[in-house]
């Protein structure tokens, strides 16, 4: 390749880019506009039509430290392996995507809360046979949250993300 050398080899990065756009290439799923463009639509026809939802978001925390140490296919390897167990639990209606380095975000349509315990619950079932088996220093933290009355996507993520952070820092998933 142009520029590098026996001298200066290729240095493959091991920082996990965040995603951009409609569509993340990285796992396969969907991207942050997308995620975006459907949560903020979907919460406003909950509101309106008093229907059933539930924002879900799943944190790999670690994988930069792990693609550091085992090198950066085994972190890539988790984060399409976290996609494929999302994109299997959910429903055609659901939308998957990864929405930061290494958070993901599903909007579960007509799903209550007590629903989504149990497609988290589907999810940690099927991440074992998803993941690399050398995951060591890598937790996975879930955060779900249903709308409340009027509230905004933004305000409903920021629930979302502190169950998560509190399930993470108790030690959970």
């Amino acid at each position: 390749m142009p520029g590098h050398t026996a001298d200066h080899p290729r240095v493959e990065p091991t920082e996990i880019p965040a995603p951009s756009g409609w569509d993340d290439p990285f796992t396969g799923i969907g991207g942050p506009d997308l995620w975006r463009r459907l949560l903020v639509g979907e919460v406003a026809r909950s509101a309106r039509y008093q229907r059933p939802l539930t924002v879900v978001c799943l944190e790999a925390y670690g994988v930069d430290e792990l693609a550091e140490r085992l090198g950066p296919e085994v972190g890539r390897q988790v984060l399409r392996g976290t996609a494929q167990a999302l994109l299997r639990a959910s429903r055609s209606s659901d939308t998957c995507a990864r929405i930061g380095p290494s958070r993901f975000g599903v909007v579960l349509v007509e799903t209550d809360e007590v629903m989504a315990v149990n497609f988290v619950e589907r999810v940690r079932d099927a991440l074992p046979r998803t993941l690399p088996d050398s995951i060591d220093g890598v937790r996975l933290g879930f955060g779900w949250a249903s709308p409340r009355g009027s509230e905004s996507a933004d305000a409903l993520v920021t629930r979302a993300s502190t169950r998560l952070v509190v399930e993470l820092l108790g030690g959970g998933g």
